[in-house]
């Protein structure tokens, strides 16, 4: 079922950039290709402007921090870095991600009962 996502809205890319954020600190483009292993493919400048528009939302709530990359060849970048409260926010979410995948859980086991009518 590649390439149909359910569930792919701003909150689930929120959370899985703060994920890779946590792996390792980033900059945009890299990101955009990591974000690949969750299927969620960014491409073209629209997509990249509604990442950046994501990771500066995640900024300005005090979950990240950027810096410029000015030692690389090439222009400066700003990579990107989990903060304190980022982290808290990740732990938080694996709470409610676990209750949601036990409700997805119930709900296949019901359509299974259902599909073997």
């Amino acid at each position: 079922m590649r390439g149909q996502r359910m569930g792919m809205g701003r909150p689930w890319i929120e959370l899985y950039l703060l994920l890779l954020i946590a792996e390792k600190p980033a900059h945009g483009y890299e990101l955009s290709a990591r974000l690949d292993d969750f299927e969620v493919p960014v491409f073209g400048v629209g997509q990249m402007g509604n990442l950046y528009r994501v990771l500066s939302n995640l900024e300005e709530m005090g979950l990240i921090i950027s810096e410029w990359d000015t030692e690389e060849t090439g222009p400066a970048r700003k990579i990107y870095k989990i903060t304190t409260p980022g982290l808290e926010y990740l732990k938080n979410a694996e709470i409610r991600i676990r209750r949601f995948r036990e409700n997805i859980d119930g709900f296949l086991k019901r359509l299974d009962g259902l599909m073997k009518i």
